[in-house]
């Protein structure tokens, strides 16, 4: 990145409709009771497409101009398990089947931007998950989880900030899950 140029922290997302948060917040709650750790604020659950972190700001406008060429039909992501992942320290709401719809997804989505030259985590595999827990030292997961099914219909291009407070995600742009014609 060249000197002086305004950097932001990007990533690509799903964010769960009302019905869907609302399970995601009482599945927290829940796991609040086998786990330390702190709750992650019901505005930022989300679940992470692709990280593509520290960028220069007008990357935001590539990545928007290129998302219209992305068509995928909308699809289900039913979250049925609950996870501790000690090394990040984080309890997530996960999946014992990922979509082959969403790892399709996902691979497009990488496959764009490194035509675009911005760099993403693309040496981690795809893990689908929301984080619900953060700074989890220790957790032991007791009853297995009430299935939330998910109609995944959007996604979102976020930044992420950080304030004194947390995190703050903030949707850039938005599109509409939709069939190529």
């Amino acid at each position: 990145m060249s000197a002086g140029s305004h950097v932001v922290r990007l990533f690509l997302a799903l964010w769960p409709c009302a019905a869907v948060r609302n399970q995601l917040i009482k599945l927290a709650q829940q796991l609040e009771n086998d786990c330390s750790g702190r709750r992650i604020r019901p505005e930022n659950l989300h679940l992470t497409l692709v990280f593509i972190g520290e960028t220069e700001h007008r990357n935001i406008q590539t990545i928007c101009q290129a998302a219209t060429t992305i068509h995928h039909a909308p699809f289900n992501l039913t979250l049925d398990k609950a996870g501790f992942w000690k090394k990040a320290e984080v309890a997530v709401a996960g999946t014992n089947q990922c979509p082959a719809a969403l790892t399709a997804f996902v691979q497009d989505l990488r496959r764009v931007l490194s035509a675009l030259k911005i760099r993403c985590d693309a040496t981690h595999s795809f893990t689908p998950h929301v984080t619900l827990l953060r700074n989890v030292r220790q957790c032991k997961l007791s009853d297995p989880i009430a299935a939330i099914d998910w109609p995944v219909t959007h996604w979102s291009l976020v930044q992420s900030r950080q304030t004194p407070t947390g995190s703050v995600y903030q949707s850039l742009a938005d599109w509409a899950l939709e069939p190529r014609e």
